[in-house]
Parts: structure tokens; C-alpha cells; sequence
């Protein structure tokens, strides 16, 4: 089983199509950092999801999971085009996983209207959702026979201009517990997916103000996990960090962005019963193609 982690793709429409009442509050100075010369970083994100989905049928990924930050403003026509331009990547919603970012959830509007979820729900199949508390949160998303993909949702409007945080609701995060404690995981590579970091690369917390406020007790549920991983956006670098100095036999991988000029990655899944093979994958700007450029196996 081949799964293929990506994030960040942060596709976005040209800024003259942000309407006038749009203009105002988060979404402005959202739209002031593109001017300034963030959004250049990923004018080729659209080509690019082209050029991962040859990878992904070349490779023979069987699920490829994107941990949010389709969009920059999280307007609905953004989250409209972003699950069209995403499409390459998931002509087979069932071997898709989408979970919202901070930007695709950027302003309560978007929650008001449940605009991600219109356009998104296709690819959030969840096969357990008697666990879902915050529909449809946790998601649980069945490998074969070797793996699983337990995802919950830490994306939240943040209104004020110099907060980006998320939190974990309460209720995922229990329902989290229960999960991992079904007997019929016993055995299975399991991967914990949602947006924020738990840690940097360097270990330590991302700021109260950016990273996730209840990293730790996320953290805390995932110590029953005995092999698998922690996946993560959010952090566009890519970077893998060892937990066990906090109690965790489980490694963190956060997959950056796979579209950001110059920082383009993602992680590439091979689970076997007795080891799982790593690799890491890049952009190749002149040959417009991705690739593998290193490898680590685990074994349990």
C-alpha cells in the first residue's frame, strides 16, 4: 500500500476577483501579503498538481492524503476551483483524503456557508463514522489490511490579523483516545493527519499565535501508537523529527508545500506487515516532474 503525503498547494484566483465587501479585516491583509510578493511563490501551483498526479499514476500511489491550505483567502470560489484543479489527483474520491487548513477556513464566512465541506465532501469518506463527534471529525480512513488514517481537524477562522493558531475541539481529540483503542487497529501502521504542527523541526512548539494551542494533548493520545506517524502541513518546509524524548514511538513528518517555489516536497508511504519505507520527494523545476530524492525504512 503506497500512500503519498502532500500539503500546502495554496492555489489561489487573481485578486481582482475578490469582491469589494471581501476587502475588509482578515481576508485584506491576506491579500496585501500576495501583493507584497507571497502569492508569486506559487503561481505555478496549478501546473504543478498536474505534474504530482503523473508522479502519483507513474508511482502507483493507492491513496494520497493533503493536509490543507488548498487556497489563500479561503473564498468560495477559490475552495470551488481548488477541488477542480485538485481533481487529477482524485479521479477516485475513495482513494483521496482532504482535511481544511487555516486559510481555507480563513473567515467565518466560509463557516457560515460550510463552503469547504460543498466542495470537499467528496473526498472525506469516513469508514468509522460511528467515532465522528464534530461531523464528520475524526475521519477513519481504512489501508488494506496494514494501515489506517485517523484524521481530525484543527483548522478555525482566526478574525484577528496576526493570529493564524489551531486548536483541536475537546470532542476530536477524545474521540481520538476511543479510536486508537479499537482492537481492530491492533497491528496497522497508524497515521494521525491533521494541518498544524505538533512540534517545529527542531522540537520545540510552533507559537501560541501560529502553531497548534493544544499540540500537547494531542500528542498525549497518540503515545498508545506503537508504529506509524504523525502527518502535518501548515510549515512550509518538509522535515521529519523523532518523538520519542516526549513518549512517542511514532515520528512526525510535516510535508511543507508541495507547489511553494523553490521548497517544493511531500512524503511517499510504503507500508509493508513488518516495516514501512519512507521516502522524500522534490520538484525538478527543469524537467517539470517529481521525484525521489531519499529513503529511511522502519521496522516493527
Amino acid at each position: 500500500m503506497r500512500i503519498l503525503h502532500c500539503s500546502d498547494p495554496h492555489f489561489d484566483l487573481s485578486l481582482r476577483t475578490i469582491p469589494l465587501r471581501k476587502w475588509f479585516g482578515k481576508r485584506a491583509v491576506g491579500a496585501l501579503n500576495l501583493l507584497g510578493g507571497r502569492g508569486s511563490y506559487f503561481d505555478d501551483a496549478d501546473s504543478k498538481i498536474g505534474d504530482l498526479a503523473r508522479f502519483a499514476e507513474r508511482y502507483g500511489v493507492d491513496l494520497t492524503l493533503c493536509t490543507g491550505d488548498f487556497t489563500a483567502l479561503g473564498l468560495r470560489s477559490e475552495l470551488e476551483e481548488a477541488a477542480e484543479l485538485i481533481a487529477p489527483l482524485a479521479t477516485d474520491p475513495s482513494r483521496f483524503l482532504a482535511l481544511p487548513g487555516n486559510h481555507d477556513i480563513y473567515a467565518h464566512d466560509v463557516i457560515h456557508t460550510d463552503s469547504f465541506n460543498e466542495f470537499f465532501a467528496r473526498f472525506m469518506h469516513n469508514d468509522w463514522p460511528q467515532y465522528a463527534v464534530d461531523d464528520p471529525w475524526p475521519i477513519v480512513r481504512l489501508l488494506g489490511e496494514h494501515g489506517a488514517i485517523v484524521a481530525v481537524n484543527s483548522a478555525k477562522p482566526n478574525p484577528l490579523p496576526w493570529r493564524s493558531d489551531g486548536r483541536i475541539p475537546h470532542e476530536q481529540i477524545e474521540a481520538l483516545r476511543r479510536i486508537l483503542a479499537d482492537p481492530r487497529l491492533r497491528g496497522r501502521w497508524i497515521f494521525v493527519a491533521t494541518h498544524y504542527a505538533a512540534r517545529l523541526a527542531d522540537g520545540r512548539p510552533d507559537t501560541p499565535n501560529h502553531g497548534l494551542r493544544n499540540a500537547d494533548e494531542l500528542l498525549d493520545a497518540c503515545r498508545s501508537i506503537e508504529k506509524g506517524a504523525i502527518l502535518n502541513g501548515h510549515i512550509h518546509r518538509c522535515y521529519r523529527i523523532d518523538l520519542s524524548s516526549e513518549g512517542l514511538a511514532i515520528p512526525l513528518y510535516c510535508a511543507g508545500s508541495v507547489t511553494m517555489e523553490g521548497r517544493e516536497c511531500f512524503w511517499l508511504f510504503d507500508m509493508h506487515p513488518d516495516r514501512l519505507e519512507v521516502h522524500r520527494g522534490s520538484y525538478d523545476t527543469q524537467a517539470r516532474e517529481y521525484r525521489i530524492e531519499s529513503f529511511e525504512e522502519i521496522r516493527r
